[in-house]
């Protein structure tokens, strides 16, 4: 009798809990059950400085197609971690990120199995997987497969080599997996070869290189790119000049070449963005289409924008 009624108030607690996350920041857009959990995804477009476009609230984006977001949750589940990110010794840090390793379902039903190796050492933030990289990721599939296909893309900070992973999976014909950091990027190598897609066809390649923010472009990175991508780049503002005058680099090599960003939003570092979009746009880049994603079961959110070049309309 006891452990029925422990159950029950369990089960009410979570549904309260969900339910008030549901209220955070506006009206939810879709509502979908996981397991029998209610869970919900919320999609807002904001106004850019120099964007024009009304602010919208979309639904392009629901738990029925991101089956990317039932992995996140699931990843929680199976691990009895708590993946949330909390304050920690100037930073923040998640109980699943300490984990040896991360699960993630995509949405053909793969599964990648990242390998982690938190240690909580300055330079080492990207063995690790963040909620802003889930997050990228589950924005990428959301573009689908036909958005990705022969694409060239090019990851910047790639850390356990996620977003390269998903651009891979998801038809990309070539994917460049970067860090500055040498042992960051060996996680990332190992990630690499042990998710490979080998139904892929030859012409498919997804590799890692070294690559420092700042100065010319090493020759091999000197091509056509289509697509940059990264996540939580942007935190130690002392790189942010470094980093977009790499950023305005790799978008000169195709004027229809953008950038998709994606930072997790934390009170600690209120002036994240707006920082990193000020320094952009010294660079002549333009910040486009900004939109939140609140991430399922929990009140943290992530920013997502598309950055271009500024003459691009």
């Amino acid at each position: 009798m006891l452990i029925s009624f422990l159950l029950l108030w369990t089960a009410a607690a979570l549904c309260t809990t969900l339910r008030g996350n549901r209220a955070v920041g506006g009206r939810w857009l879709s509502h979908h059950r996981w397991h029998g959990i209610p869970v919900s995804w919320k999609v807002q477009k904001k106004r850019s400085r120099r964007d024009n476009t009304h602010i919208a609230r979309v639904s392009s984006i629901t738990l029925s197609r991101l089956n990317f977001a039932r992995g996140i949750l699931a990843l929680s589940l199976e691990a009895t971690c708590i993946d949330v990110e909390l304050p920690t010794n100037g930073g923040y840090v998640s109980e699943c990120m300490k984990n040896s390793t991360q699960k993630f379902k995509l949405n053909g039903g793969e599964t990648l199995t990242l390998k982690q190796g938190w240690d909580g050492r300055p330079g080492h933030t990207g063995t690790s997987v963040w909620q802003s990289g889930k997050a990228l990721a589950a924005y990428m599939e959301d573009l689908g497969p036909e958005f990705w296909s022969d694409k060239k893309v090019i990851e910047l900070g790639c850390g356990t080599g996620l977003g390269s992973l998903t651009a891979h999976w998801l038809g990309a014909a070539e994917v460049l997996a970067t860090d500055g950091n040498v042992d960051v990027l060996d996680l990332a190598e190992e990630n690499i070869k042990s998710n490979r897609c080998h139904n892929r066809s030859q012409s498919s390649t997804i590799r890692t290189v070294n690559l420092k923010w700042g100065g010319s472009l090493p020759l091999e990175l000197q091509k056509e790119w289509d697509i940059v991508i990264g996540s939580d780049l942007t935190y130690n503002g002392q790189v942010w000049i470094q980093l977009a005058e790499t950023v305005a680099q790799l978008l000169d090599s195709n004027p229809a070449c953008k950038f998709l960003y994606c930072s997790a939003k934390h009170a600690q570092f209120s002036a994240e963005l707006s920082g990193f979009q000020t320094v952009i746009e010294s660079k002549g880049l333009r910040w486009t289409n900004e939109t939140t994603l609140v991430l399922p079961g929990t009140k943290q959110s992530a920013s997502i924008a598309w950055i271009v070049r500024s003459d691009v309309i």
